[in-house]
């Protein structure tokens, strides 16, 4: 319902394009598309460099013994964590330091978290995973240590930390219990609830110099969407809500789909590059 195509080659999509409200012809899922979206981004965003920076470290500088067993350890136990204990520590740590309310940046941060020991993992594995002629070419050339693993060892291992983000990414984007704790802003009616992260960057002369209210603000997400038409016995200000709540599944399932997609080129393009 709601595909249309207007005059000059203008496609449009009124479920993806309009809010849940009684004032759009066609309920849609504007607002909580958008905020998957920006959750996802900045989970990834803090993962990633925090993840790669941590295996690099583990992999070429600390000595292989009891610590770097105990963090191997720590990393395979965190993965494993059932995601609502992940969402408890947003509630508990998270939010009380963003105002103590919920917040974008703190369902962001907390979708980080549960990423992290993902590309810790596949990060480190991949590193170890380069063939140690490398380095030392590399070394015999007389390159640092440092520039042989910017130049050298991460661009050959830089596949393998895309297919950890591919499968991170596919996790967190559907969650629930996390965001339920730490972001979720209900199912937003209007189009203009969307978060404009982009546009809300402020400058100020105090500390920390730099804000944006939009990822201070609570709003919502495909999954918590979907799981708050559920409690509400699929019922509410929307005109066809079973239909809007299958329709709201599929296009949960689609970003997923679309973000697999993304991370499967982005592989394809840096295994190709490195054959080359």
């Amino acid at each position: 319902n709601g595909f249309g195509v207007g005059g000059a080659g203008l496609i449009t999509w009124p479920f993806l394009t309009n809010g849940a409200g009684l004032t759009a012809d066609i309920a849609g899922v504007f607002p909580a598309l958008f905020g998957t979206v920006w959750l996802v981004i900045g989970a990834v965003l803090f993962a990633v460099p925090t993840g790669v920076g941590a295996a690099v470290f583990l992999s070429e500088y600390a000595e292989q013994g009891r610590f770097t067993g105990a963090v191997e350890v720590a990393t395979n136990g965190l993965w494993s964590t059932p995601s609502i204990v992940f969402g408890l520590f947003g509630a508990a740590f998270l939010i009380p330091r963003f105002g103590n309310q919920k917040s974008l940046i703190a369902g962001m941060l907390t979708l980080g978290f549960m990423l992290l020991p993902l590309v810790l993992i596949t990060s480190r594995e991949a590193i170890l995973a380069v063939p140690d002629e490398y380095r030392d070419a590399s070394a015999a050339l007389g390159v640092s240590k440092w520039q042989t693993i910017r130049s050298v060892v991460l661009p050959a291992a830089i596949p393998g930390v895309t297919t950890g983000v591919i499968l991170g990414v596919g996790r967190i984007a559907g969650e629930t219990a996390p965001i339920l704790l730490t972001m979720g802003g209900g199912v937003l009616p209007a189009k203009s609830a969307a978060p404009d992260v982009l546009g809300s960057f402020r400058l100020s002369a105090s500390p920390p110099f730099v804000s944006n209210p939009s990822l201070l603000e609570a709003t919502s997400a495909l999954p918590y969407q979907l799981y708050a038409l559920i409690t509400a016995g699929l019922s509410g200000n929307i005109q066809n809500p079973q239909e809007y709540a299958w329709g709201l599944a599929l296009t949960l399932l689609l970003v997923v789909l679309v973000f697999y997609a993304i991370g499967i080129t982005t592989r394809y393009y840096f295994r190709q590059k490195l054959h080359q």
